[in-house]
This record gives structure tokens, sequence and C-alpha cells, in this order.
């Protein structure tokens, strides 16, 4: 029986994008008071056609498709406020619990999925 270790890599990268988009959506209370600001959110995107790697040889793990983030502008429809910033501070409190949420239950299953090789590296004990 094999073991896929693809899923470590995905959960790994679904970290990385939580962790990063905790930041953009903190950067955006940060500038809850600031004059013209709009406020971004990150989005993940695959890329089109990676370019295959090489393979020396046959043993070789297979290259994973690329995963790029992309910062966009989003002001879910709201009305900028007179000085012109569309930070709305529910909004970007409730997307960053959202985001917690999510990096937390992918953390969970990257404990339990690291729990699972543990056991089964060590012979079931």
């Amino acid at each position: 029986m094999g073991i896929d270790l693809n899923s470590i890599g995905q959960l790994e990268s679904a970290l990385t994008f939580h962790r990063e988009r905790h930041s953009v959506l903190a950067g955006n209370l940060a500038n809850l008071d600031t004059p013209g600001y709009r406020p971004y959110d990150l989005n993940r995107t695959e890329a089109a056609t990676p370019a295959p790697l090489a393979v020396t040889q046959p043993d070789h793990l297979a290259s994973g498709s690329a995963t790029s983030y992309v910062t966009t502008f989003d002001d879910g429809g709201a009305m900028q406020g007179s000085d012109g910033n569309a930070v709305s501070l529910e909004r970007e409190l409730a997307k960053i619990d959202a985001n917690r949420v999510r990096y937390a239950a992918t953390s969970e299953l990257v404990s339990r999925r690291l729990g699972m090789l543990k056991y089964a590296a060590g012979d079931g004990t």
C-alpha cells in the first residue's frame, strides 16, 4: 500500500494561503481610518499550464500544480465614506473570522494526517 504525500503539500499550501490572507485582511483593518483607502483580499488561482519539470529518474516525485495568490479589491457593494475610505469594520472582521476557522480546520487536518503517518511508521504502536 502506497502513502500519498501530495495531500500534505496541498494542506501546506492551504495553510500558507490562509496565513497570507490574514495579513492582507489585517492590513485592511489597520487602514480603517486612512482617507481614500480601498480594502483588498487574497484569492487563490491555479497556474494555467505549469511547465513540466524534467524527470531524470523514474523514482522522482511528480510536480504538483503551481498556486499563485492574486490581490484584488472588493468593496462588497459598500458605499465609500466621505473621506473615500471603503473599509467596513464588520465585513473585514467577518472575513478574518471565516479565515481563522478555515486555518484552524486545515491545521487540524495536517495534525491528524501527520499522526496517521507517525502511527504507520511506528508499525502501529
